[in-house]
C-alpha cells in the first residue's frame, strides 16, 4: 500500500508530464476497484470522529460554497481542567448530511497511521510537503462550488462515486501569498466525469473546478494536497543563503554617489547570477530543503525512555523523516534529516540505506543487512532515537 500511490501515478512519468501541467484521470481496472479501501473504510472513519477531539475547521461541514455554523451540529462541553470545545454530535451530523452537505476532515495523515504511511512515501518521492484531506458527502449537491486551490492535489476516491467538472486555468500558477486574485471562473467546462472507487485524478494549481456525489451512493475520497516549490521559493532561499557573503550583509549604499551604487548593484547581480548559473542550483536547494524537514510522529513510549534499546531482534523500527538524505563517501555515510546530520563509517551503510528506504523493518533485519550484531546495530540506532529520527516498537 505505502508504494501503491506512486504506482499509480506511473511513477516518474506524473513528475515528467503531469504534475502543475494537466489534469489527468488514472482509472482502476474493475478488479482493482478496492485498491485504496485500505486507507480509510467507514468504521475507521467513524472511530476518528468518536474519539478525537476535533476543533473547527479541522473538522467542519459545507454546503453551496458556504462552511456551516457548528451550532448547527455541534454542543458545547465544559470541562475542568481543558478549554470548553463544540463537540459535534452525531444525528446533527447526520442530518445535515443528509440535507447535503460536504464532511470534511483535515490532515487526517497525522491521525490514521494508513495515511501516515502513503504520505510518509509520496513525500519521499515528491521531495514536498503533502497534507490529506477526507471528504465524505451523500447528495448532489456541490460543497465547496467551482473554485481553484493554490496548490496541486491527488484525489483518490476510496469507496462511492462522485462527479467531477475541471474548467483549467484564469492565472496562471497562483501563489498563496499573491499580488492579485481572479475570482471569476470560466463559463464552460473542458472535461466532465465520474470518478469511481479506485480512480485517482490529479489537478493542477489554480485549476478551477467542482465535485458532487453521485446520488444514492455514499462518496468517500481523499484529497492529497501538494506543497509546491516556486521560482519565489528558491529565490528566497537563495537570498537567505546570501547571508554568508559580506558583500550582501553590509549596508545598501543609498546616500553614496551613483558609481558606489552602481558597483553595490553590480556585485548584489554577481552573486545572484553565479549561484542561478549552477546547474545543480535546483537539486541544492531541493535538499536543503529535505534535510530542514521534519518528522512526522516517532513516540517510542516504554523504549525511549531507557538508557538503551532492548537486545530484541524482532523490535520494529521505522524512519520517521521521511525526506531523509544519505551522502556516502569512500570511507563513511553521512545521514542528514530534521535539521540534523550524523557520520557514520561504510560498515553502517546497509542499515542506515534501509532506514531511509522508509520500509517497514527490525532490529535484526537491519543487523544481518549490515553484518553487524543486533548489540552493534542498538548503538547507532539509540544515537538516531534520541535525536528523534526513528520509532521503535509498534506504531
Amino acid at each position: 500500500m505505502i508504494d501503491l500511490i506512486v504506482e499509480v501515478l506511473g511513477g516518474d512519468r506524473f513528475l515528467a508530464q503531469d504534475l502543475g501541467r494537466t489534469h489527468r484521470v488514472y482509472p482502476a481496472s474493475p478488479a482493482a476497484r478496492d485498491r485504496f479501501a485500505g486507507l480509510l473504510a467507514w468504521p475507521a472513519m467513524n472511530r476518528l470522529l468518536d474519539t478525537h477531539r476535533l476543533e473547527p475547521p479541522r473538522l467542519r461541514l459545507s454546503a453551496d460554497g458556504a462552511t456551516i455554523p457548528t451550532s448547527e451540529y455541534c454542543q458545547r462541553r465544559t470541562y475542568r481542567r481543558m478549554p470548553p470545545w463544540d463537540a459535534p454530535q452525531p444525528h446533527l451530523v447526520a442530518q445535515q448530511l443528509r440535507d447535503g452537505a460536504t464532511l470534511v476532515l483535515d490532515a487526517i495523515e497525522e491521525m490514521h497511521p494508513p495515511i501516515g504511511a502513503m504520505v510518509n512515501a509520496l513525500e519521499r518521492h515528491l521531495r514536498t510537503c503533502v497534507q490529506v484531506n477526507a471528504y465524505a458527502s451523500w447528495t448532489a449537491k456541490e460543497g465547496f462550488g467551482i473554485h481553484w486551490d493554490d496548490h496541486d492535489v491527488i484525489v483518490l476516491q476510496v469507496s462511492g462515486a462522485k462527479r467531477w467538472r475541471i474548467y483549467g486555468p484564469t492565472r496562471p500558477a497562483p501563489l498563496y501569498r499573491d499580488v492579485e486574485f481572479d475570482d471569476t471562473p470560466p463559463e464552460h467546462p473542458i472535461d466532465e466525469f465520474t470518478l469511481q472507487a479506485g480512480d485517482a485524478l490529479h489537478v493542477p494549481r489554480g485549476w478551477w473546478h467542482a465535485a458532487a456525489a453521485s446520488t444514492g451512493q455514499p462518496s468517500l475520497h481523499l484529497t492529497c494536497g501538494l506543497a509546491t516549490h516556486t521560482g519565489v521559493d528558491l529565490l528566497s532561499w537563495l537570498v537567505d543563503d546570501l547571508r554568508a557573503q559580506p558583500s550582501a550583509r553590509s549596508d545598501i549604499p543609498h546616500l553614496a554617489d551613483q558609481d558606489t551604487q552602481r558597483a553595490w548593484r553590480h556585485e548584489m547581480s554577481k552573486l545572484l547570477a553565479e549561484r542561478l548559473n549552477d546547474p545543480a542550483v535546483i537539486d541544492t536547494y531541493l535538499t536543503a530543503r529535505d534535510t530542514a524537514y521534519g518528522v512526522r510522529g516517532g513516540f517510542s513510549l516504554p523504549h525511549a525512555v531507557h538508557e538503551r534499546l532492548p537486545d530484541d531482534a524482532d523490535l520494529p523500527v521505522r524512519l520517521v523523516a521521511p525526506r531523509a538524505v544519505l551522502r556516502s563517501a569512500e570511507q563513511t555515510v553521512t545521514l542528514e534529516a530534521a535539521g540534523q546530520r550524523w557520520t557514520f563509517t561504510r560498515q553502517a551503510a546497509p542499515l542506515v540505506e534501509a532506514l531511509v528506504s522508509g520500509r517497514s523493518t527490525t532490529l535484526g533485519v537491519l543487523a544481518r543487512g549490515a553484518n553487524v550484531t543486533t548489540d552493534q546495530a542498538v548503538e547507532l540506532l539509540d544515537q538516531l532515537l534520541r535525536s528523534g529520527i526513528i520509532a521503535v516498537g509498534e506504531a
